[in-house]
C-alpha cells in the first residue's frame, strides 16, 4: 500500500511539474532555459557513526552524488527542477548501504503587476537516525507549498497560503504523520508611522499509528510604529489552541520588540515575552516562562576577501517534523558562517550553530535537547570544472529524554565535485536557506 502510494505522489509531483512547464513558458515569448549537472565523491570519518555515549563505532564511508538542476525563466514566471541521487557505501556498517533521492520544484508566476503565485515541492527518500529514540529508519518526507500574494500598496499585502506535508515510514514508526495547514496573512499600514500585520493558520495532523492527532488554530497581531526608514518597534499578541486526546491546551504569548529591515532579505526580529501555557486537564499543569522572539538574517561583508552571515530563529508548535510524536515543541536556533579568500583559487570557512529543542506532552515526553555544532573548511577550485572540499565538524549532544543518549562526535569529510566548465548558473533564490543548511545541518 505504501509503496502504490509512492508511486502516486510521484505521478502527481511530474504532473504538476509539466503542468507548470507549460504554462510558465506561456507568459511570454522571451524564454531561457538553463541545465546545470554536477557529479561529487566524498570520503567521510566519523568516530561515533551510531551516536552512542559510550561503546562508540567508528566508520568509514563513500558517498557517490549526482546534481541535476533544470530550469526555465521567463518575464513573468520561473520553474526550477533538482534532482540529487546519492548513494553511500560503508565500509564496515554494509547494513547501512542507501540510495538516498532529493527531488524539488519551485516556481512562481506573476499573475499580475502587484499579485504572484508561488510553488515548492520538496521530496525526500532517505535513511537517518530518529530524534525520538537514535533508531536508523528508512522514510519518505514530503513538504508541498502553494501560495498567493498581493500587494495593494507600498507596504501593505495579503496572502494566502496552504501546505501539505508528511512523513512516512518502511515500518511501523510513531513519527509517522500526514498534515494540512491553510493559512493566510494581511499586512496594512493606515499611517506613514502606525501599521497592524497579523496572521492566521489552521494545521491538523493525523498519525498512523493512534495518537493525539492534534488539530490546532494559530493567530497573532502586531501594532507597529516606524522610527526609521528600516527599523519599527512592535506590540504583539500571539494566541494558539489546540485540540488532542491526550487533552486540550492554550499558548498565550504577549510580547514586545523592534524589527529591523536593512534590506529586503535581511534583518533582525527580536522581541521579548512570556509564554503561558494553559491545559485544561488541570491547572497543576499550567506553565509559563521568559521567551525570546527571534527571527534574524544578515550578512556582513567586511572586505573583498571575508564575509559573515548569521542566521537565527526561535518559536513553538503543536509538533516538530523532526519527532512528530514528542508533540509540543519549544525550539530555538542561531548559526554563523565566516568565510576568507586565502588565495584566488583558495577559501576557507569557519561554522557554529546552537539549537534548543523542548518537548513537552502531558502524560507522555518531557525532555530537552542542547546541540552543538563547530566546524572548519576549505575550498580548493585549481580547474573551473573542479572543486575539493575538506572540511571537520564537532557535534555534542546533550538531552535528558528516555530512549536516546548523551554523545559527541568528530567528522572529517574530503569531497571532489565536477561541474561543466563555465555552467549556466541561475542565482540562489533563498541564500538564508542555504546558510542554515550550511551550519545547522552539517555532514
Amino acid at each position: 500500500m505504501k509503496s502504490l502510494n509512492r508511486i502516486k505522489l510521484l505521478n502527481i509531483n511530474l504532473s504538476i511539474f509539466f503542468l507548470l512547464l507549460v504554462l510558465v513558458p506561456t507568459a511570454s515569448s522571451k524564454i531561457k532555459t538553463q541545465f546545470v549537472p554536477s557529479l561529487s565523491i566524498s570520503g567521510e570519518y566519523t568516530d561515533n557513526y551510531l551516536k552512542t555515549e559510550n561503546n562508540k563505532d567508528d566508520e568509514y564511508y563513500t558517498l557517490y552524488g549526482a546534481d541535476f538542476s533544470f530550469g526555465i525563466l521567463d518575464k513573468k514566471g520561473n520553474l526550477f527542477f533538482n534532482y540529487s541521487p546519492e548513494y553511500k557505501d560503508h565500509n564496515e556498517l554494509n547494513q547501512y548501504d542507501f540510495w538516498r533521492h532529493d527531488f524539488g520544484i519551485d516556481g512562481l508566476y506573476q499573475a499580475g503587476k502587484n499579485t504572484s503565485l508561488t510553488f515548492s515541492e520538496s521530496y525526500v527518500r532517505d535513511l537517518n537516525q530518529s530524534v525520538r529514540n537514535n533508531s536508523f529508519n528508512k522514510h519518505d518526507t514530503n513538504s508541498t507549498f502553494l501560495g498567493v500574494v498581493h500587494q495593494f500598496g507600498q507596504r501593505d499585502s495579503f496572502g494566502i497560503n496552504y501546505t501539505y506535508s508528511f512523513d512516512m515510514y518502511d515500518e511501523a514508526n510513531l513519527d509517522e504523520y500526514k498534515r494540512h495547514k491553510p493559512s493566510a496573512f494581511f499586512g496594512y499600514w493606515f499611517s506613514p508611522k502606525w501599521g497592524v500585520d497579523t496572521n492566521l493558520s489552521y494545521s491538523s495532523t493525523k498519525y498512523e499509528i493512534p495518537s493525539n492527532d492534534p488539530e490546532t488554530w494559530s493567530g497573532d497581531l502586531r501594532l507597529l510604529h516606524t522610527i526609521s526608514k528600516h527599523l519599527d518597534v512592535y506590540a504583539k499578541y500571539a494566541h494558539s489552541s489546540t485540540k488532542q486526546a491526550s487533552g486540550d491546551y492554550d499558548v498565550y504569548h504577549p510580547s514586545i520588540g523592534f524589527d529591523w529591515s536593512p534590506t529586503d532579505d535581511s534583518g533582525i526580529l527580536l522581541g521579548i515575552g512570556v509564554l503561558f501555557q494553559d491545559r485544561d486537564i488541570s491547572s497543576d499543569y499550567d506553565k509559563e516562562r521568559f521567551f525570546l522572539d527571534l527571527d534574524m538574517y544578515k550578512t556582513f561583508d567586511f572586505t573583498r576577501k571575508s564575509r559573515l552571515s548569521i542566521t537565527g530563529k526561535s518559536g513553538y508548535s503543536d509538533i516538530d517534523p523532526e519527532a512528530a510524536s514528542l508533540g509540543f515543541n519549544i525550539y530555538g536556533e542561531a548559526g554563523f558562517l565566516y568565510t576568507y579568500q586565502l588565495l584566488k583559487k583558495l577559501s576557507s570557512n569557519i561554522r557554529g550553530a546552537y539549537r534548543l529543542n523542548e518537548y513537552y506532552e502531558l502524560g507522555v515526553v518531557d525532555r530537552t535537547d542542547n546541540t552543538l555544532d563547530l566546524g572548519a573548511g576549505l575550498v580548493w577550485s585549481p580547474l573551473k570544472w573542479l572543486s575539493i572540499d575538506l572540511s571537520y565538524s564537532f557535534r555534542d549532544f546533550d538531552t535528558d529524554g528516555q530512549g536516546s543518549q548523551d554523545y559527541q562526535e568528530n567528522i572529517g569529510m574530503l569531497t571532489f565535485r565536477f561541474t561543466p566548465s563555465q555552467p549556466v548558473r541561475f542565482d540562489d533564490t533563498n541564500p538564508r536557506k542555504s546558510l542554515e543548511n550550511q551550519v545547522f545541518t552539517p555532514r
